[in-house]
């Protein structure tokens, strides 16, 4: 099956046995772990542009060089500026930021690494309690880190892109990184249960304790999988267990589902939608999902191990 804006899910072997979430600290200290991935908890919440859904913003905080952002098509005053705006999953002292440039599309449009950045911080919302961070001039084909003089609490972060090397037309980064020290204890992450309105229709998620279930209405899929309540590391399920893939989704602190889905381990595209109201209503369960893509009633009480 394919979803009806024409992208093709995945089409994988049906795969009962989950991995779960990866021990993001598992081996590492606080100051190691990069604080904007998505798959320890980083959400974008806001972006001026993405060229389309093979380049989506997205593909900065993936923690993979083989995807990257592109800007859309360019205003009549060039490609820039560019903004974005990430959340991170709880308040940290920052300490270094990192713009990795080493594989973009430098060799089709020349210049078209971005150069100078702008970062801002806040510790109060995703909308006020802006302070300057600093501008940094990045890399064209490299990777550059940044240091800050002190560490800098912060649970959001801007980045502005002003000027890129040259290219006319559009911008890209490969990957946008931050690292530091959690400060204070984490809040509770909001109930993430519930159906939500995405660019893939109505999607529905069943959390109990790490295991989180679901189904969506497109197709009659079936989700199931890991969540640690923001980020959720899932397999999805459809036309019978013929057509089956992945996708790592992260939920922000006012209920904005957005992540990324991928096919034969290639990332296609984003996957996004708001939260709806408690009382919203979607034309699926998990169980009879799990059940019509080829679960039977043996293995259905089992799936999630």
């Amino acid at each position: 099956m394919s979803f009806s804006v024409g992208l093709k899910l995945l089409a994988l072997p049906l795969v009962l046995a989950m991995t779960g979430l990866p021990d993001v600290n598992a081996g590492e200290s606080a100051a190691q772990v990069n604080v904007l991935a998505m798959k320890n908890g980083g959400v974008v919440l806001a972006h001026t542009s993405q060229y389309d859904k093979e380049y989506p913003v997205n593909a900065m905080i993936d923690g993979s060089l083989e995807n990257y952002w592109a800007s859309g098509k360019p205003s009549p005053e060039g490609p820039y500026p560019q903004s974005f705006v990430i959340e991170m999953d709880q308040v940290y002292a920052l300490e270094k930021l990192v713009i990795d440039n080493r594989e973009t599309d430098e060799e089709d449009y020349p210049g078209v690494s971005a150069r100078e950045v702008r970062f801002s911080v806040s510790a109060t919302s995703s909308r006020e309690g802006w302070k300057p961070l600093l501008t940094v001039q990045a890399l064209q084909f490299g990777r550059k880190e940044i240091r800050l003089p002190k560490p800098v609490n912060g649970r959001w972060l801007k980045v502005e892109i002003m000027s890129n090397y040259g290219n006319p037309m559009f911008v890209e980064i490969n990957e946008l990184e931050a690292y530091g020290q959690p400060v204070g204890k984490k809040a509770p992450f909001p109930d993430a249960n519930g159906v939500y309105q995405t660019n893939y229709q109505l999607l529905m998620l069943e959390v109990d304790g790490e295991e989180v279930t679901g189904c969506y209405e497109l197709d009659k899929g079936f989700v199931y999988g890991k969540t640690n309540g923001r980020v959720f590391d899932i397999k999805w399920v459809e036309h019978k267990g013929k057509e089956s893939g992945t996708a790592l989704l992260v939920s922000s602190s006012d209920g904005f589902l957005n992540g990324l889905w991928y096919e034969d381990g290639i990332m296609k595209g984003p996957w996004f939608g708001n939260k709806l109201p408690d009382r919203a209503t979607i034309q699926c369960d998990p169980v009879s999902a799990a059940m019509g893509v080829g679960f039977n009633a043996s293995t259905l009480v089992d799936y999630r191990h």
